[in-house]
């Protein structure tokens, strides 16, 4: 039985997701919350409401999580304002008005 992530996980800065070969010294610093048998039904993740743009919540982690979650590509080297802006691009939240 093998397993593979559920969700995306960031360690060391670097990203892994569901389909990513996550080497074994990576994979034993990650919970077994994030894991699932490849065997075992997918069930659906809850909408993941996005973050606000300003106040508490509204850093670059939180956004960066939403991207990958909602499938919008993010690398390492942007910032937050530039992943807003792919989000809204990607249509995974409005624009602001």
């Amino acid at each position: 039985m093998t397993r593979r992530l559920n969700t995306f996980v960031h360690v060391d800065g670097v990203a892994y997701g569901p389909d990513s070969k996550v080497p074994a010294s990576v994979a034993k610093r990650i919970g077994d919350h994030a894991w699932q048998d490849d065997d075992a039904p997918e069930t659906p993740a809850a909408p993941v409401e996005a973050p606000p743009r300003s106040g508490r919540g509204s850093g670059i982690d939180a956004w960066r999580a939403f991207a990958e979650q909602n499938g919008v590509g993010v690398d390492s080297d942007m910032s937050r304002e530039d992943i807003i802006a792919a989000a809204e691009d990607a249509g995974a939240v409005d624009r602001e008005v």
